[in-house]
């Protein structure tokens, strides 16, 4: 039997670093959520990178605007944005404050709570 991965949260300055450094930091990492009914769990599996106003496919490559303001910092904050009238997407915002950057979780495998995470 394996032991239990550490459920300890990463600090904020775990995210205050080159977003092409924390992007491939996050594989594997378990993202958990606890609600009134019950807790979930889900290990990375495929996250991507965008680099701000360097970055063409960023929310924040054309500038600072009220919808993705959260993305020029403080790091270690969430971004969501809701798609295709369908999905919200969830980015953690990396780098020093000022400067957009933050990675999209794109995957992950469900350790924990399943029956929680299916609409």
């Amino acid at each position: 039997m394996s032991e239990s991965p550490d459920r300890t949260p990463l600090p904020r300055t775990f995210f205050d670093r080159p977003v092409l450094e924390v992007a491939p930091d996050l594989l594997g990492r378990t993202l958990v959520r606890t609600t009134e009914a019950g807790r979930m769990e889900l290990r990375l599996t495929e996250v991507e990178a965008y680099a701000g106003t360097i970055d063409p496919g960023s929310h924040a490559y054309r500038g600072r605007t009220p919808r993705n303001a959260v993305m020029f910092g403080p790091p270690g904050h969430a971004y969501v944005y809701f798609t295709y009238g369908m999905w919200h997407c969830l980015n953690l915002v990396c780098g020093p404050e000022g400067e957009a950057s933050g990675v999209l979780l794109r995957a992950g495998e469900i350790l924990r709570g399943a029956e929680l995470a299916r609409p």
